[in-house]
């Protein structure tokens, strides 16, 4: 089986890396999130990073930009991703998928009400998108492979412990959220049988998780999550797909289970996958 592993496009979908995809032999594409996300917003990023790393409070990105500018930028996000998922579905071979921290208006975060809630229209457009499986809370099976998506948003452990601006009731709330991400997690992994793959946005904590990053505040943080290397290393499994980190582009183990990040593609970069259907070594391909 090989699998098209790409993610993090940040609202671009180059047009030499759809032609390449297109000459590649594969027999499905996993996305691993952030359609949207454009580089408009990095601003406002900027300055939140400099708020945290100085134990003071952000402001709000409409604050930040104003009203005005706030929507235009949300709208012209908005379209930057749904052009990205249109070309992901013209390829014409099957999407699984999640979403990434840079998608707010494509899912429903589950873990806190009203956080982050699916717009309708984005709701309307994915419905006329055959090809695309969202997995981003959910199991998907394809032959003897269970693939185990976990996308979205993630607060970070390294944040809550270190943010002195942080109200203790906003911590709680935090800590709450964390609680229930693990949960969803471990209950779609008890009792889960065969061969597993888990397609994840954020990387887990200890592999490609660093943030490397001249200019940015939190460089030298990690961006792991750490209930996801707990799942890797209890469940096992034999392949684990992430990215959100552009800093990186590769493979590593964690343990019996393979990690691979198939770089950003907004700069061209993506992965092929090859699995065994037997016993054997998992090869990965790094197109740059």
């Amino acid at each position: 089986m090989k699998i098209l592993a790409v993610g993090d496009f940040q609202g671009v979908f180059p047009s030499k890396m759809r032609k390449k995809i297109e000459k590649e032999k594969f027999d499905f594409i996993v996305g691993v999130g952030d359609y949207g996300g454009i580089k408009d917003w990095r601003p406002w990023l900027i300055s939140a990073f400099k708020s945290t790393s100085k134990g003071e409070k952000w402001i709000s990105p409409k604050d930040y930009f104003g009203k005005k500018k706030y929507k235009n930028i949300v709208d012209k996000d908005f379209l930057a991703g749904k052009k990205v998922l249109s070309d992901l579905n013209g390829i014409g071979k099957k999407v699984l998928f999640v979403f990434g921290n840079s998608d707010d208006d494509w899912y429903n975060y589950i873990f806190q009400r009203g956080l982050m809630k699916a717009s309708k229209r984005a709701v309307r457009f994915l419905r006329n998108l055959k090809n695309l499986k969202d997995m981003n809370y959910k199991n998907r099976k394809y032959k003897e492979f269970n693939f185990v998506g976990f996308g979205g948003y993630h607060d970070l452990s390294w944040y809550l412990k270190e943010n002195k601006s942080i109200e203790m009731k906003t911590i709680i709330r935090r800590k709450k959220r964390i609680k229930k991400g693990r949960e969803n997690l471990f209950s779609r992994l008890k009792g889960l049988r065969g061969r597993k793959i888990f397609v994840l946005h954020y990387p887990p904590k200890g592999v490609f998780d660093i943030i490397r990053e001249k200019g940015n505040a939190q460089n030298g943080k990690s961006s792991g999550i750490e209930f996801f290397t707990e799942a890797i290393k209890k469940y096992k499994p034999e392949l684990v797909l992430c990215g959100h980190m552009h800093e990186y582009q590769g493979a590593k183990r964690m343990g019996r289970s393979l990690i691979v990040n198939p770089g950003d593609a907004e700069k061209g970069k993506y992965a092929v996958v090859d699995i065994p259907n037997g016993k054997g070594k998992i090869r990965v391909r790094f197109i740059k």
